[in-house]
């Protein structure tokens, strides 16, 4: 019976990281492989438009930050945010829904309702959230 719940458990974690998906790779951004993230401006939340993406595009050149914006409502959008030569921000991230973190390793931590990771991306996992608008109990 144990060692079927050690199986399981292994099981289950190898799942979670075979699954899972991180930030895009500088060299993604600047090959303009974004297939599903989409490019928002972090003042207003909104797309940026096609001068400030070939912007952000030529421009990223260090992962900074992923983000889980809506931590307290398991919201599940993923921001990414980046970097330029001169270590200033870009003030745009990439967003894709429908995510949530990934903590095997505990590099996610806790910060005003959202759950942020600066470990780099690739340590920055996140999984599809597969419970996402279904309802589990009858209110």
């Amino acid at each position: 019976m144990c060692r079927k719940c050690v199986i399981t458990f292994f099981l289950l974690l190898f799942c979670s990281l075979v699954f899972a998906e991180m930030c895009p790779s500088v060299q993604d951004i600047q090959k303009n492989r974004l297939h599903g993230w989409k490019i928002y401006d972090s003042d207003d939340n909104t797309p940026l438009p096609p001068k400030r993406v070939a912007q952000f595009i030529k421009g990223a050149k260090q992962f900074t930050l992923a983000e889980w914006p809506d931590a307290r409502r398991h919201v599940g959008t993923v921001h990414c945010y980046y970097r330029d030569d001169n270590g200033s921000q870009l003030e745009a991230y990439l967003a894709k829904d429908n995510f949530i973190p990934t903590n095997v390793n505990h590099y996610w931590y806790s910060v005003s309702g959202s759950m942020n990771c600066a470990a780099g991306a690739e340590r920055c996992l996140f999984q599809p959230n597969m419970m996402q608008g279904k309802q589990l109990a009858k209110k």
